[in-house]
């Protein structure tokens, strides 16, 4: 399970860093749609795989999608309303503010808070003294790295 994690942390670090460097060139729209055909490409290929390898057929496909409930169905399209919109707004932040890793940190820290709130709040989640603690670690630890010392 680390690996997963140090593997998928690995990855997204590159992320903000290539968002940065083709801000120059694109604006937001074009960034987000330019994203999304490749994405679609990518995805495309990697059904004809499952359908070439795995033996995964389009009619199991259909019938999972089909049995989604309705609030299951304004889920995955809040899901992607959020990614469409968050899309957007990362990449007018990495453009034209500080630098991806500032911007980053600042997202972490704010995610990780609304993270535990709408679990405590909504969900009715219990955490213990060690995760509030690491939270509060994490949280300090992305402020401090962020502040800039005047010397």
């Amino acid at each position: 399970m680390y690996g997963v994690f140090i593997g998928l942390t690995f990855m997204q670090q590159f992320r903000p860093y290539f968002r940065k460097y083709i801000s120059a060139t694109l604006e937001a729209h074009e960034y987000v749609l330019l994203n999304t055909v490749l994405i679609l490409i990518l995805l495309l290929m990697y059904i004809l795989y499952l359908l070439c390898v795995r033996k995964t057929t389009l009619s199991k496909l259909r019938r999972n999608m089909l049995s989604l409930s309705y609030v299951e169905s304004g889920c995955i399209l809040m899901m992607a309303l959020l990614t469409v919109v968050a899309g957007i707004l990362l990449f007018e932040l990495d453009k034209k503010h500080n630098t991806p890793l500032m911007n980053s940190m600042y997202l972490k820290a704010l995610s990780t808070i609304a993270l535990v709130l709408v679990g405590v709040l909504i969900f009715k989640e219990y955490y213990n003294i060690h995760q509030v603690l690491g939270v509060v670690l994490i949280i300090l630890g992305m402020y401090m790295t962020s502040i800039k010392v005047n010397k």
